[in-house]
């Protein structure tokens, strides 16, 4: 049995918060868990969010700082009004005539009278119940030892709050009006204390609203849960304001901006390639021919009408002009531009398990940050390439990079360790499509379509590179799908058919199989893959999912520096 554990979201607590860090926390708990962006801001802000910065908004600080000087006038109040003394005499004459019982009660076990004895004159209630459960043992009454230790118990409270409070006051309490006293100053001075926190680190979450309301009246609990929820929608508008985080316009739903989710693949990318080593697989390749591109080699030459200006040598142009005439100002025969690599453009599928196991293990987490990570490296560094994605259970869809954050696996809908399930896809409207189960591994349609979208383009050089962590479990048999568990050999076979049809078309399929070895051969799994990495022209790895990040985007280079080393 697998037994998972699970735990409140920790920040860093080492790093100062900005936007770039609360961004960054915001979109690892979107990627890593099932919630939406409103959902993880309230979560941040629950957890200690300083939120400081918005004190000043809505009259938050006004209302901390009015709060703390009711907290203070009603200690002060109670030190001036009342005196513990008469208290503590009456709390120690019932001490009196509670020893006095005990110690007839044990007047014949001399062990237990001497213990009995020594533990009040060092006044320890530990080492009175120590005597308690030594007679407890013995099958002796034990209810004047009980006694004894809860008017130990209140002499102590009451002498600690003597000395820990100054009384001034002439009001004499008795001994259950000061300890209720005490308490309340206790519960007052930890409300005070949360209010100070609040003012210096803007954390408004670390304390009992319930002792709030109790001792400041509910117009205050009220007014203060109003401005706290005002700094929510301010710092909701900063985000909004910085780009950061935008307002879906059919849902109302807060979601991450393009600029935020493109922020997120390239602290993905960096780091990646903060954990590699320099290799050959690193940086970018030059192709032996020059050609047209947007990416550029260190290699210059003379300009020709046709070049981009934005490929211009601004230094090695001056120097030629300085040379030939003694000018800081070049003739078009002194422009020299960086060649374009001759890259050879290629277009990449990552089709990406959906199955509702991939939520095991952080695998599907890891999985999307490989997706955003190849994106930002396409975008950054191979302009002239082309990235898809395309996300697969039972069923199959075109993903856009924008919805990957918030990506998650298909739940698991049944739990029947048999199933055998057939539907007319002809026959469904799109009442019943909603309750097909999607969370199974239809890896032949997830194959179809890419190899729709890679054939679509002119590119020569075409890949998928699959992500998942189980053989499939569903096909297409013309309008029919099969849903199956434990996969048949159908699934096996109209899947094998899709990747024979992958290769005729020229497009290599590497596989990254997130699962153990003790998890394959039950179900004639091994032969399956054998089959696979035969047909599919690519390769099968078996990596860690927190270092799939890694080797995807290794061999991706890899892959690229292979097509542009003729």
């Amino acid at each position: 049995m697998i037994t998972y554990r699970y735990g409140p979201y920790e920040p860093d607590k080492d790093r100062p918060w900005d936007l770039d860090r609360l961004m960054g926390v915001l979109s690892d708990m979107i990627m890593r868990y099932d919630i939406q962006l409103e959902e993880a801001l309230r979560m941040l802000i629950d957890r200690g969010l300083p939120v400081n910065m918005f004190l000043k908004e809505g009259g938050m600080q006004d209302l901390v700082q009015a709060l703390e000087a009711q907290l203070r006038e009603k200690i002060q109040n109670a030190l001036d009004t009342f005196e513990l003394k008469s208290a503590r005499k009456e709390t120690e004459e019932d001490l009196s005539n509670s020893k006095s019982e005990s110690l007839k009660r044990f007047k014949k076990d001399e062990e237990l009278k001497s213990a009995l004895e020594k533990a009040l004159a060092d006044l320890s209630v530990d080492a009175l119940y120590r005597v308690k459960r030594e007679a407890l043992q013995q099958g002796k009454s034990i209810r004047e030892l009980s006694q004894l230790m809860a008017d130990l118990e209140d002499l102590n409270r009451i002498q600690t709050g003597e000395r820990k409070h100054k009384f001034t006051g002439s009001t004499a309490l008795n001994r259950p009006d000061a300890l209720r006293i005490l308490q309340e100053l206790d519960d007052l001075e930890k409300l005070l204390q949360s209010l100070q926190q609040a003012a210096e680190n803007g954390d408004l979450f670390n304390f009992n609203l319930e002792k709030l309301a109790q001792y400041l009246g509910p117009e205050q609990y009220q007014e203060f849960l109003e401005r706290r929820e005002q700094i929510f929608e301010k710092l909701r508008e900063l985000l909004e304001k910085q780009g950061q985080i935008v307002e879906d316009q059919e849902t109302g739903e807060l979601r991450l901006s393009p600029q935020s989710i493109k922020r997120i693949g390239r602290r993905a990318l960096e780091e990646i390639f903060s954990t590699l080593k320099a290799d050959t697989a690193g940086g970018l390749h030059d192709a032996n021919e020059a050609g047209d591109s947007e990416n550029v080699s260190s290699r210059t030459r003379p300009i020709e009408f046709g070049d981009p200006i934005s490929n211009m040598d601004i230094s090695a142009s001056i120097l030629n002009s300085y040379i030939r005439r003694k000018s800081n100002k070049p003739d078009f025969s002194d422009i020299e531009i960086f060649e374009a690599r001759g890259a050879a453009r290629s277009s990449t599928v990552v089709l990406l398990d959906m199955s509702g196991s991939m939520m095991r293990a952080d695998r599907f987490y890891n999985a999307k940050k490989v997706v955003l990570a190849l994106d930002s490296l396409i975008r950054q560094d191979y302009k002239d390439d082309k990235l898809m994605v395309v996300g697969f259970g039972t069923l199959a869809e075109v993903i856009a990079p924008a919805r990957v954050p918030s990506l998650q696996p298909y739940p698991v809908t049944i739990y029947d360790p048999h199933i055998r399930l057939r539907y007319d896809l002809s026959r469904q409207s799109p009442a019943s499509m909603e309750r097909i189960p999607r969370y199974f591994t239809n890896l032949q349609k997830g194959l179809q379509l890419s190899r729709t979208l890679l054939g679509s383009g002119e590119t020569k050089n075409k890949q998928i590179i699959l992500i998942t962590d189980g053989v499939p479990t569903a096909h297409h048999e013309g309008q029919h799908l099969h849903v199956n568990y434990p996969p048949s050999p159908a699934d096996f076979e109209f899947a094998l058919r899709e990747v024979r049809n992958c290769t005729e078309d020229g497009i290599i399929i590497n596989t990254f199989l997130l699962t153990s070895d003790w998890e394959m051969g039950y179900f004639g799994e091994e032969p399956f893959m054998r089959q696979f990495a035969k047909q599919s022209m690519g390769r099968i790895f078996y990596p860690h999912p927190g270092q799939m990040n890694r080797m995807v985007l290794v061999d991706f280079l890899q892959n690229k520096k292979a097509i542009f080393d003729y």
